[in-house]
């Protein structure tokens, strides 16, 4: 519920965006919101891009999608395809970058975070729609290969419903 206070502040602002954003914004638990404005939480930002070697541009998009994932507007499953898409990365390196953006940013907020996108569980690698496949060096085997065993029958258990009529 928002404070008396805080509805005049959304009041005062005219983008319709910036609104909405600042009404879920207040209404997110306070581990969260402090995350916004955590100085440290910037300097995670800025070393998980000398690590990653993003340019400026990924960084603020990283930074930007991880804030919509705190904002519950990007769903947590689908964080490596955004980042992968608006940062223009490989998978794997969608991938290391969401990793690391989990590990130094949303791990401290892991509880909140599945309560907002509504996850029993957190979102794991592998997961979130990708199916895997075996290895080229690994033998498929094909149902129709395996011959199914016939099922025994007891011919004395067998009645015939035409001649009981």
């Amino acid at each position: 519920m928002l404070t008396p206070n805080q509805v005049k502040q959304i009041k005062k602002i005219k983008d319709p965006l910036a609104k909405r954003r600042s009404v879920v914004y207040f209404q997110l638990p306070e581990n969260i919101r402090q995350l916004f404005f955590d100085e440290k939480s910037a300097d995670k930002m800025n070393a998980i891009a000398r690590k990653n070697n993003l340019n400026e541009n990924q960084l603020r998009w990283s930074s930007y999608i991880a804030g919509l994932v705190l904002l519950g507007e990007t769903n947590i499953v689908d964080l490596v395809k955004t980042l992968g898409d608006k940062c223009r990365l490989t998978d794997e390196k969608a991938k290391q970058l969401a990793r690391d953006i989990n590990s130094a940013i949303f791990l401290s907020v892991k509880e909140s975070l599945k309560k907002i996108h509504r996850v029993a569980e957190w979102p794991r690698e592998g997961e979130a729609g990708q199916k895997t496949y075996p290895a080229d060096n690994q033998r498929v085997v094909s149902l129709k290969e395996k011959e199914a065993p016939q099922p025994s029958v007891n011919t004395n258990n067998i009645v015939n419903l035409k001649e009981k009529r």
